[in-house]
């Protein structure tokens, strides 16, 4: 398996809320899976959903079938937590996926989400001097079933999606990398960094003066990924 540096994370979060009945969504050749073979999770079941690529045989997906993240999920329900690694960006109708996942946890089950971060500083340099994010070259000429990027997530956009989807305790995860990768960048983070800072000390309530402190943070201002984690409430 070739490890990616949001996957440990991703990892770590499962093993954290003690997950036992997963959701890999889309499943892709079946990293999760993978990993349970490898010993670094373990679970009484993991299914998956995938469109244009599938687990290899023999790796322990207890179902699997085809769905397109872009049409409603039916018929899922009872998951301890939801992972939908790098496809986010890739969806024409997120708030329809993000719907229907808060709809298969089971109340009190998380959700897991990976990303581009297209916030970061590097990132914003890019967009400022030819007008596309990294990752979000121009797509003119690739149909469905390419590579093909729609939404370009940062910290702020993300967390509204998920807030007005009902869930709570959001959380952006720190990931293993550089941050930031050069000097240029440090330099041009420093006004968001300040600016959030100053929103934090002024902040009326204890969520809102987290929600700033996470987006000043060297994560969502220098990461490369977006990794994180938001909670169904235990009622509704």
């Amino acid at each position: 398996m070739r490890t990616k540096p949001y996957h440990p994370v991703v990892l770590s979060i499962l093993r954290q809320h003690g997950a036992r009945v997963v959701l890999d969504m889309p499943c892709g050749s079946g990293w999760l899976g993978q990993a349970m073979v490898a010993g670094k999770l373990q679970l009484d079941a993991l299914d998956g959903l995938g469109l244009w690529e599938f687990p290899a045989a023999g790796l322990p997906y207890r179902h699997v079938r085809e769905h397109d993240l872009d049409t409603p999920l039916a018929g899922a329900a009872g998951y301890d937590a939801i992972v939908c690694a790098e496809a986010i960006h890739l969806l024409r109708n997120p708030g329809l996926m993000l719907d229907g996942a808060f709809r298969a946890l089971r109340p009190g089950g998380r959700l897991i989400l990976t990303t581009p971060n297209t916030w970061r500083v590097g990132s914003r340099l890019a967009y400022l001097t030819r007008g596309f994010h990294y990752g979000f070259s121009p797509m003119v000429g690739k149909r469905r079933g390419d590579y093909v990027t729609y939404v370009p997530w940062s910290f702020p956009q993300l967390h509204l999606f998920l807030a007005h989807q009902g869930f709570g305790e959001i959380v952006l995860h720190e990931v293993d990398e550089p941050k930031p990768k050069y000097l240029v960048e440090h330099l041009a983070g420093l006004p968001a960094r300040a600016y959030c800072r100053s929103h934090e000390r002024a902040a009326s309530s204890a969520d809102e003066r987290d929600y700033w402190r996470q987006a000043g943070g060297r994560q969502a201002l220098y990461g490369r990924w977006l990794v994180m984690s938001a909670r169904r409430p235990a009622q509704g």
